[in-house]
């Protein structure tokens, strides 16, 4: 009988990687994700996107702005 590690194993990661998409959520301004509530999680973010060089801010700020529903100059 073959070892059925590597397929069980294989089924316990996409077993887990399922449920964490299934209940993941996109986090929001609104609800203050990185920042906390009312801490300027935009503002946070907008100074994450200065510290970084254009070419990397204008890969970057496209998915910040889609993830914290945030209007980003980049």
């Amino acid at each position: 009988m073959r070892n059925p590690r590597r397929f069980l194993g294989a089924f316990v990661l996409a077993a887990m990687m399922a449920a964490l998409l299934g209940t993941a959520s996109p986090a929001s301004a609104d609800i203050g994700a990185p920042g906390g509530p009312n801490k300027g999680t935009c503002g946070f973010l907008q100074g994450i996107l200065y510290r970084m060089p254009d070419d990397v801010a204008a890969k970057i700020g496209p998915i910040f702005e889609s993830l914290f529903s945030c209007d980003l100059t980049f």
